[in-house]
């Protein structure tokens, strides 16, 4: 029960107000001390006007959020990782996520977009969503070169200004828009770890595969199972599969076919085994049975590839 007590919930409107704060049609939520490098501070140190900064308590965002730290450092954790923002860090929050800000630096300098739905964001197009969502499952850090950051900047500027400009024909439809380019932009600075990230888990389902190989090489003769291999290699049969077709786009069950079919081959054409002696050899539980796996593998008996 103590635990349920402590989380409490975290929506847009329990933001703080102030005048560096811009809200948008309670949608949109952006603040900075961008102007004032002594704003956070104070903000820290009065927990009534910003009650989740190095609260006791974590709370449920309700929200999605992208806070950019420019200077100093911010102590964050989030759903049970600890995370130090550090001078030109990305941070994003998905909305559900529990969190609670435990530090800030007087020296930080932060600016914060908060919105309420991302159903603005550009979802449709399948590339930059599916890096977004890669890199989210592992990922809510972002570091950034000087450059980068300025460039979010800019445009985290252009969106304030346009939030708060006293015209509202089509305000929300450029806001959208600027929505987007910031999306889109984070998804191209995202490109890159997942670039090295699919390497990687390439390159670990290559070694998965060679290992199989070798294991092959070692136990065909009496071992026939793909689950034999998967217990070996310490994944599941299923798993062995995927990664076996995804290397070599052939199943594993072919691989181990192939292999059997090769020293059944070679064993009828020596000139020194019958077809009941290949089949004893290779561990077949009857002759019958090598028999009726080396003709669907081949097209003919073992007989009929003997004599031929």
């Amino acid at each position: 029960m103590e635990s349920n007590s402590a989380l409490n919930t975290l929506t847009l409107n329990m933001l703080p107000f102030d005048d560096r704060t811009c809200v948008y049609q309670n949608e949109l939520f952006m603040s900075d001390n961008l102007d004032d490098s002594n704003l956070i501070p104070i903000l820290a140190a009065n927990p009534q006007i910003y009650p989740f900064i190095t609260s006791p308590y974590p709370f449920k965002i309700q929200f999605a959020m992208v806070l950019f730290c420019l200077d100093g450092h911010m102590h964050i954790n989030l759903n049970l990782n600890e995370y130090t923002l550090r001078r030109n860090t990305l941070f994003i929050v998905s909305p559900g996520s529990i969190g609670q800000c435990s530090e800030i630096s007087p020296d930080c300098r932060a600016a914060i977009i908060a919105f309420t739905s991302t159903k603005n964001f550009p979802e449709d197009n399948t590339q930059s969503a599916l890096i977004v969502r890669k890199f989210l499952i592992n990922n809510n850090i972002l570091q950034l070169s000087d450059s980068e950051m300025s460039d979010l900047m800019e445009i985290y500027q252009h969106m304030r200004q346009k939030a708060t400009r006293p015209e509202k024909l089509f305000t929300k439809q450029i806001i959208d828009c600027y929505n987007q380019i910031l999306y889109y932009n984070m998804s191209r600075l995202m490109s890159p770890y997942i670039e090295q990230q699919d390497a990687r888990y390439v390159s670990r389902k290559k070694q998965i595969f060679d290992q199989f190989i070798q294991l092959l090489k070692q136990h065909y003769t009496t071992e026939r199972s793909i689950g034999f291999y998967a217990n070996k290699l310490c994944i599941t049969p299923k798993y062995l599969s995927q990664v076996v077709y995804d290397i070599s786009e052939r199943h594993a069950g072919e691989w181990i076919r192939d292999y059997v079919i090769l020293e059944a081959k070679a064993l009828l054409k020596c000139g020194k085994y019958n077809v009941q002696q290949v089949s004893d050899k290779l561990n077949f539980a009857n002759q019958s049975f090598f028999g009726c796996y080396f003709k669907k593998a081949v097209g003919c008996s073992p007989l009929a590839y003997q004599n031929s």
